[in-house]
């Protein structure tokens, strides 16, 4: 919240298990990050457990974002930490979602992933409709957008490294509800050479002394 996230999809959160995360995208998110997966169903019926995607306006133009969560999280992670619900690429969910937002009017389609570098790339030849693939999990730090084409035109495939260390900077002309062309910069933050936070250099000291303070 103190880095002023305005979307994000998931990962690591689900070792919380599943009802701390419902708390937390209840309470702790409510109304200020909008926390989207499309790809996590419920084990029995199979509904979707999250929103899957939002529009919002940046400048004038519709912008939807997409979630895809982890898919991998059953495998990965303890199976009872989220017993009943399903995760996966859901490849065909995914093309539905593209194709509902588009339909309520959304002039450019992001992906917010954390399938991988090597799922993205695979994922942007197969569903059309998408615009950009911003992702994460491999930690790839890609200094320019991988262009893959599909049958529908053709995707911008971004990966910004790991831990704070680059920014992603993505500038799309859009010109006739569609996206015309884009500048993009990875750009490395030089840590040591920029003046701290406060807020976020007290959050971090805070949070420092409670761990402290835990195994005392």
């Amino acid at each position: 919240k103190v880095l002023g996230v305005d979307v994000m999809t998931a990962h690591w959160e689900f070792t919380y298990g599943a009802e701390r995360v419902k708390e937390a995208i209840a309470k702790e998110l409510a109304g200020q990050i909008e926390f989207v997966a499309q790809n996590v169903k419920t084990v029995d019926f199979g509904d979707p457990v999250f929103e899957p995607f939002t529009i919002r306006k940046v400048g004038s133009v519709p912008v939807a974002v997409i979630g895809q969560a982890f898919p991998y999280t059953p495998i990965a992670n303890p199976r009872y930490f989220v017993a009943e619900w399903t995760f996966g690429i859901q490849e065909e969910e995914l093309q539905k979602r593209v194709n509902a937002a588009r339909a309520k009017g959304a002039q450019v389609v992001v992906l917010l992933s954390h399938n991988g570098a090597d799922i993205d790339l695979k994922l942007a030849s197969r569903v059309t409709g998408i615009d950009v693939i911003l992702g994460g999990h491999t930690h790839d730090a890609i200094p320019q957008p991988t262009v893959v084409k599909n049958r529908g035109g053709r995707t911008l495939v971004a990966n910004s490294g790991s831990n704070g260390k680059f920014l992603s900077v993505l500038d799309l002309d859009v010109k006739g509800g569609k996206v015309a062309g884009y500048r993009y910069r990875l750009l490395p933050v030089f840590s040591n050479a920029l003046p701290a936070d406060e807020e976020m250099t007290k959050l971090i000291e805070r949070t420092r002394e409670q761990i402290g303070r835990a195994h005392v």
